[in-house]
């Protein structure tokens, strides 16, 4: 009788932990059957790549699900981030420290002496609009920093 019930809060809590998995929590898992038109979509652009796909929700209270192509091109880390219709929301490609912006890097400078960046991104949205995004941690929390194509300071997000 006792191995039964052990038996028993054994099974309840395999199946709590995966009715818990379950639930989206705006984490990136792997996708293995992207829909074909987000795939077409990502082959028109980039068609001698071959992405990890994974999918995430986003958006106001996480209800959007989106899929993200994670690439390298040449020698960048890239993703590209698509709707469930194939239109690409988000391009983002890995740079060096030397090719942000002068007066991006000034400011980290100024502002953040010593924090090491440890991400800078070139993001270029739907409307092709380009802007920096270089990722530092303040007090172990993931802070970016988001900057103009130009260089100027917009805002600061917590990852």
């Amino acid at each position: 009788m006792k191995t039964s019930f052990k038996n028993l809060f054994l099974l309840f809590f395999i199946f709590f932990g995966l009715g818990s998995q379950a639930q989206s929590d705006g984490a990136s898992r792997i996708e293995r059957n992207a829909p074909l038109v987000v795939i077409e979509s990502f082959n028109a652009v980039f068609s001698a790549k071959d992405p990890v796909w994974f999918t995430r929700y986003q958006g106001k209270n996480n209800q959007e699900l989106v899929y993200v192509a994670k690439f390298i091109l040449g020698n960048r880390y890239c993703k590209s981030v698509y709707d469930f219709n194939g239109n690409q929301i988000v391009f983002a490609a890995t740079v060096d420290y030397n090719e942000l912006p002068e007066v991006a890097r000034n400011y980290m400078k100024e502002m953040y002496p010593s924090f090491p960046i440890i991400e800078a991104l070139m993001v270029t949205d739907h409307e092709k609009v380009v802007t920096y995004e270089i990722g530092i941690y303040i007090d172990h929390q993931y802070v970016i920093q988001v900057f103009s194509n130009d260089g100027d300071f917009i805002k600061n997000t917590k990852a």
